[in-house]
Order: structure tokens, then sequence, then C-alpha cells
């Protein structure tokens, strides 16, 4: 498992070629499998000899990624897994509900994507939860979120 602190990325002095720190964010590099558009939640999983960007599944753990930048399908890009993300996209059906820096943003495994209730934050990667609104939300598609580094399986 990586862990993924906020001190200790040195993008001049580092041998790390998987991370890079912009800020308070912090991206991983991935093959994007099917490609990533921005705001777009992937699922980043260790894959072989590196990381991939691949469709959120049941029943696996990774960390939630949305890219910096458009990514095609085959090619490799910068996935942001913490920090502030801005216009987040929500799976359709679990959309954003909830207040601000209380609620957690969980992934989901059955509806492929990610969301937030109610549900408050406590950072338990087995429920799922990845992040925490930053703005209060009602039912949205769209969401500004902070994404927690954290290695996580989607709840069903």
């Amino acid at each position: 498992m990586l862990i993924v602190g906020s001190d200790f990325i040195d993008n001049n002095t580092s041998f790390n070629t998987v991370l890079k720190k912009n800020g308070d964010k912090v991206f991983i590099k991935a093959y994007a499998t099917s490609g990533a558009a921005i705001g777009i939640p992937k699922f980043i999983q260790f894959m072989g000899s590196g990381y991939a960007a691949t469709a959120i599944v049941a029943s696996n753990y990774g960390f939630v990624g949305i890219a910096e930048k458009a990514i095609s399908s085959g090619s490799v890009g910068w996935m942001q897994i913490r920090g502030e993300v801005e216009d987040a996209q929500a799976y359709a059906a679990s959309k954003f509900t909830g207040s601000a820096g209380k609620h957690a943003v969980f992934i989901l495994g059955t509806t492929v994507g990610i969301g937030a209730t109610s549900s408050a934050y406590v950072g338990d990667a087995e429920l799922g939860q990845v992040g925490v609104l930053m703005e209060a939300a009602s039912g949205s598609t769209t969401s500004n979120i902070y994404l927690t580094g954290v290695w996580a399986t989607p709840i069903a």
C-alpha cells in the first residue's frame, strides 16, 4: 500500500516518479485503461509495475482519482488522489447531499461512482469514505470535494 503524506514529496529531489505534489494536492501517475475525463472519478489500483485508472468496481481496494487533465485511452497521466477537487461528478443515482466539512464522500461499488449523503465523515476506508464535501449540496450531480488520499473499498 502506498502511504501518502503532505510533507515528504519533493518534486525537485525525489526519486519517486509516480507521485507529485502541487500545494495541498497530491497526484499519482496512472495508465488510463479507457481514458479519464476531468471531474469523472476513477479507481486507481496497483497493476503490475504501476498504477491503472479504471472504472470503479465492487470488492476491490484503491484510491479514487480525478484526472488533472483529460487522459486518452491507453495513455498515462496524473490523477489527483488528495486535496480539493472542483466540480467532481457524482454518479447520477447517488448525487451529493450534505453539509460542507461534515459529510462524507464515498465510493459505490454497485452503482460505479462517488456520492455523498448526510453520513458523518469519520475517515473509514471500509465504509468507502474517501473525502468530505467542501460545500453544502442537496442532490447535486457536481460538487467541490476534498479527497483525503485514502486507500478504500467501495460500499455495496
